[in-house]
């Protein structure tokens, strides 16, 4: 009779458990281009200007505050782009740097804020797949 007990509850545990990963709980698959802060600025904003030719530009920006280690996010069509990104630290003066990149389903591209012989400077990481 325990053994029935004991089999039972464990079917509904195994139950529950697969219920739950039906739930999709990663919100960086919408997002394939990140920045992330490795300076000691505070950037009160970041901003992607993409370049899609004949004079259409698409505009995203990050109002929240970005402080050591943060991640800026943003969702960019994938092909080929020319973008421009536009640092926005608070007390101090902004950046920005244009980049060619090509954007590819599955693929997260990276980038970081770093400061180099008291310049500000943006880098590529990598990208992951």
């Amino acid at each position: 009779m325990l053994l029935i007990v004991l089999l039972s509850g464990c079917e509904k545990n195994n139950a529950d458990i697969s219920n739950n990963t039906d739930v999709d709980v990663t919100d960086d698959q919408e997002y394939n281009l990140l920045i992330t802060n490795n300076s000691p600025l505070f950037l009160k904003s970041v901003v992607v200007t993409v370049d899609e030719g004949n004079d259409v530009q698409i505009n995203s920006l990050i109002d929240s505050n970005i402080k050591l280690g943060g991640v800026a996010k943003f969702p960019i069509d994938n092909g080929k782009h020319l973008f421009k990104v536009t640092l926005n630290p608070k007390d101090n003066y902004s950046v920005s740097k244009e980049f060619k990149e090509e954007f590819k389903a599955g693929e997260i591209v990276e980038y970081q804020i770093l400061i180099e012989q008291n310049e500000v400077s943006i880098q590529k990481i990598k990208a992951i797949k």
